[in-house]
């Protein structure tokens, strides 16, 4: 029986389609109150009163998840991920749709250090205590998934988000709990940033007619990785977190095998550090083996032959990776700080100026000032921004707002005959035109309606 049963666990993942949720598993939940009390005093311990935030208006469920997608070359993984959305609790009737946050989380090299291992985080509870459907990629190599992490490669990013996206839409769906609507935002600092950036190209260049984002806020990223990072590591100064140059480089050589060896590159001596990218060593103990100028682990006839060589292997695929020359189309906000001594502010303003050049309509730069801080100082205020702007595009649906307007009108009720006539694939339309909640879109559902219209 047990065999029995492996094979047929096997052949389940082996028909798995990107995006096809595999499993979920709780992490933590808080009801209103609790989740108050939560943020409170981990605000307190973060930033004491430099900042306050409103509020939250509900609690939250937590969960893993474990789904499918894939790697750079196109091979199927299972990846894993957090999902996190508004608790509502009895006697009040879940009747709302939520707009999804996907935060991209910031660099980590040990597998255990992202939230869906560590099971609870602040950022959760305030983003789906204010009425958001959180979601949170580890990204392939990280949580539970296997091999090593592209770390600072643009398409694994996008492919991770939208294929969680995908996983979170199937658990929307097989969840009386939650529902989505369709707005999309995207976020995150440092990897993060990058992450989105790529994320938000990604999905208007191949998934434009899956998901439309409403706004994106990549912040404090490194987009320019052939120009303004790799000129930092070739100025021969300390780097503020050494760790940073053999992670890229290590990460690079195992996704393009064009490339050449680790050892082509790599003094003898040095050669240890790239064990020390298992996934259980911590990015502190990896600066400790470091020098502190990254660039000195190399050997000089590999700089040398990088420096001189436009077309060597590795800066082609830095610049394949360089995220600032593109025109985006939703609204985005790149927020950062100007004392950032890891992730230079020119990333920021190289994309910002080329997107406008390039013919952007919707896109905004907002600078920390230096006072504030280095680059983990500045985090929590840049998302604290972010989280700000967001606002004057949140939005939550309603059972009977069938056109995610925000409003009951003729719109609604053409939309719930459709579905009594035509019928509907899309879970979303079907939840949203019953509006008795009786499993049925019918011509009370259309009563219902028309008595909100008039209430209005």
């Amino acid at each position: 029986m047990q065999i029995i049963f492996m094979l047929l666990v096997g052949c389940s993942i082996c028909i798995a389609a990107r995006g096809d949720l595999i499993s979920t598993q709780i992490l933590d939940t808080r009801n209103v109150v609790n989740n108050q009390a939560y943020i409170e005093n981990e605000l307190s311990q973060i930033v004491t009163d430099q900042f306050s935030i409103d509020p939250v208006e509900y609690g939250f469920w937590l969960y893993k998840v474990t789904y499918e997608t894939i790697d750079i070359h196109g091979n199927f993984h299972l990846a894993t991920g957090s999902i996190s959305y508004p608790r509502v609790d009895w006697p009040v009737i879940a009747n709302q749709a939520f707009p999804i946050m996907s935060y991209q989380h910031g660099t980590v090299v040990e597998k255990s250090s992202v939230t869906s291992e560590n099971g609870e985080w602040i950022l959760p509870a305030i983003i789906s205590g204010s009425g958001y459907v959180y979601v949170e990629p580890d990204y392939l190599g990280l949580g539970g998934s296997e091999g090593a992490h592209p770390y600072q490669i643009a398409e694994p990013y996008g492919t991770a988000v939208v294929d969680l996206l995908r996983a979170t839409r199937q658990f929307a769906a097989e969840n009386d709990q939650f529902q989505i609507n369709g707005q999309l935002f995207l976020t995150g600092y440092s990897e993060g940033g990058y992450a989105t950036m790529a994320t938000h190209q990604i999905i208007e260049r191949d998934y434009s007619d899956e998901f439309s984002i409403t706004v994106s806020f990549p912040i404090a990223g490194a987009y320019s990785m052939s120009g303004i990072m790799t000129d930092l590591m070739l100025s021969f100064t300390p780097y503020g977190q050494p760790f940073y140059f053999p992670f890229v480089l290590i990460s690079y050589i195992e996704s393009y095998p064009d490339i050449g060896l680790i050892e082509e590159y790599i003094l003898p001596e040095y050669l240890f550090i790239f064990d020390m990218f298992d996934g259980y060593h911590s990015s502190s103990e990896i600066n400790d083996a470091m020098p502190s100028i990254p660039i000195t682990i190399m050997k000089p006839d590999s700089i040398a032959s990088f420096e001189e060589n436009n077309d060597h292997p590795l800066r082609v695929t830095l610049r394949e990776n360089d995220l600032w020359d593109w025109l985006p189309q939703a609204p985005m906000y790149l927020f950062h700080g100007l004392g950032d001594e890891i992730i230079p502010p020119e990333n920021s303003q190289l994309a910002y100026d080329q997107f406008i050049a390039n013919g952007a309509q919707d896109v905004h730069l907002d600078y920390i000032p230096e006072s504030w801080g280095g680059h983990s100082d500045v985090a929590p205020f840049a998302l604290l921004g972010a989280f700000e702007v967001a606002k004057d595009y949140h939005m939550i649906t309603e059972l009977g707002d069938v056109n995610q307007d925000g409003y009951f009108n003729i719109l609604d009720l053409v939309g719930i005959t459709n579905i009594i006539l035509y019928g509907s694939e899309d879970s979303f339309t079907l939840w949203a035109g019953d509006v008795n909640m009786d499993d049925s879109v019918n011509i009370q559902d259309i009563i219902l309606v028309i008595n909100s219209i008039l209430e209005a």
